[in-house]
């Protein structure tokens, strides 16, 4: 009996323990581009379908075509595109796309009403940058001749229309403007700089369809970069106090720019400004040099649609250094006799003998905290005699590595860049590479690979032999991602102490029981498809998720249901 017993647990225990399969499905869009009359009433319809989350065209898919009565089945090409011949009856027609699915892919659908017999109108639009604004030009074809038509523009935040914006809900009308003319729409209209969506519609009349079409495009500002320092007359024996802040054109505080001091092509200080865009440094007199010296700030934010800048210089003279007293050095060697002393006593150990064994319940725990993952440049150690060189070492090799897995990286791209000269070199199998003969200066560094966020940095020519053999580590993008989750999901939690016990499948599914926001729901959703999924995420969909946890976050803040 015992046996059987035994024998029963374990047959009930099995099937709990067993990991469970977990299929992540892509979102799909499917879209009309064109439905045309061809003549004796047959219509051909012309469309795409497309990975909701990358915008590459999904081929070899079946898509199910109703117009009316007739219905018909169309395959896709390598590119998504698809195209059809059907039998129309006049008059306005509903037009009905369906894909039903397949194999980790999501179906999707669109309908719409519109008019075969009349001609069909395509928008195009182009966006130029400009002086506080971009320059949006829009022209439309009517069966493919070049027509002046009113045109209505809409604009909003790139994430707020993928979280599934109405026609008139996120995006904020703009102004009615004719085909073919160029409108400058303003940086302060469109919401301040960044990722837009541009809507355009024509509404159709009685002889052109209704036409609609949608861009996307980044709205770029420049910075300006203030710097003050403590004196110009600096003693050698003292500090240079450097501070400022980065502000944009509409002068809103830039938050986590990358601020380094440099005199010439000499890198004092590294730094990123706080949420207000203000930054500190403080560098030793001795570190500069005596002499005389130009020092300025050059500012980074690090966002392709915010633009780099530098300080006005200041000229800072440091003075000669000033002889040691003979009292100093008389204190310095008496404090050299009583630290070799305590040096030998603390050897002994004579304490131990006095020292009684703490209680278990005394003994302290060690709880570990939640890792943050985080990547960059791990330069080697010099050896001591090299210290003692002047640097002579022109070159630059180590490893580049997944800093979560722990395993090298092939295929990374390592390039240099030091004014008009670019240097490149992809990582081998074991993820190393070396690049030599690089010119005296001070290089910017940036090593991308697929599906990690790409890390920059500088690289000072010649060094040491801190730069050989050094260790690059990347974070996938999709750890990043998580992170971000972070903010908005830990409050959900029992405790915010689960974050580092909890799986990430675990705090999704958590999170998801807890009926969030609709926002939230859709963060959630993006979270589980860029984390879970097999393909590698792209670095651009960190602006994204940062915006769709910022918008999370807002919508929890107004008590939203």
């Amino acid at each position: 009996m015992r046996a059987l017993a035994v024998a029963i647990a374990l047959a009930v225990a099995l099937p709990a323990t067993a990991a469970p399969t977990i299929d992540i499905r892509a979102q799909t869009t499917v879209a009309l581009d064109r439905i045309r009359l061809r003549g004796d009433g047959i219509a051909e319809v012309t469309g795409q379908l497309v990975d909701k989350l990358t915008g590459d065209g999904l081929g070899a898919q079946n898509i199910s075509i109703k117009i009316g009565d007739d219905f018909v089945t169309a395959t896709t090409g390598p590119d998504g595109r698809f195209r059809a011949q059907l039998t129309v009856p006049p008059g306005p027609q509903s037009v009905e796309l369906k894909f039903p699915g397949g194999n980790l892919l999501e179906p999707s659908q669109q309908t719409i009403v519109t008019d075969p017999s009349k001609a069909q109108v395509v928008l195009t639009v182009a966006v130029e940058d400009a002086i506080g604004g971009a320059n949006i030009i829009v022209s439309a074809t009517a069966d493919d001749v070049a027509a002046g038509l009113p045109v209505e523009l809409a604009v909003g935040n790139r994430v707020e229309i993928e979280l599934g914006a109405t026609p008139n809900g996120d995006l904020k009308p703009v102004q009615t403007i004719t085909t073919g003319q160029p409108f400058l729409l303003a940086r302060k209209a469109a919401g301040g700089a960044g990722p837009k969506r541009l809507r355009v519609v024509f509404a159709g009349d009685e002889t052109r369809q209704r036409a609609q079409v949608e861009a996307s495009f980044e709205l770029t500002t420049a910075t300006h970069t203030t710097m003050e320092v403590s004196t110009l007359q600096l003693p050698f024996e003292d500090d240079l106090i450097v501070t400022g802040k980065v502000i944009d054109e509409e002068e809103r505080a830039v938050q986590r720019a990358a601020v380094t001091l440099v005199s010439g092509d000499r890198r004092l200080a590294q730094g990123a400004t706080a949420d207000d865009g203000s930054y500190k440094f403080k560098v030793e007199g001795e570190i500069i040099g005596q002499g005389q010296y130009a020092v300025q700030v050059q500012s980074d934010p690090g966002l392709s649609f915010i633009k780099p800048s530098r300080s006005p210089p200041a000229i800072i003279k440091v003075s000669t250094p000033q002889p040691v007293p003979v009292s100093y050095t008389i204190a310095a060697f008496i404090a050299t006799v009583f630290a070799a002393g305590g040096f030998f006593t603390a050897r002994a150990k004579p304490w131990r003998r006095f020292r009684r064994a703490a209680p278990a319940a005394e003994v302290p725990s060690n709880e570990s905290e939640v890792d943050v993952a985080l990547g960059g440049l791990v330069a080697n150690k010099p050896s001591v005699m090299s210290t003692l060189r002047r640097p002579n070492d022109d070159g630059f090799s180590g490893v580049v590595r997944d800093t979560i897995r722990s395993r090298p990286v092939p295929e990374a791209v390592v390039s240099l860049t030091l004014g008009d000269t670019e240097r490149e070199v992809r990582t081998d199998e074991d993820g190393s590479f070396v690049l030599e003969k690089l010119v005296p200066g001070e290089w910017r560094a940036a090593v991308a690979a697929p599906g990690h966020v790409t890390e920059k940095f500088g690289v000072s020519i010649p060094h040491r032999g801190e730069l050989r053999g050094v260790r690059i580590d990347l974070v996938p993008v999709r750890e990043r991602v998580f992170q971000l989750y972070r903010r908005a999901a830990e409050p959900l939690l029992p405790e915010p102490r689960l974050w580092g016990v909890w799986s990430p499948r675990q705090i999704v599914d958590h999170v998801r029981s807890k009926r969030p926001s609709p926002a939230f729901a859709d963060l959630t959703d993006f979270v589980e498809e860029v984390y879970f999924s097999p393909r590698l995420a792209p670095e651009t969909l960190l602006a994204t998720a940062n915006e769709r946890v910022e918008q999370a976050i807002r919508e929890r803040t107004r008590g939203a249901p």
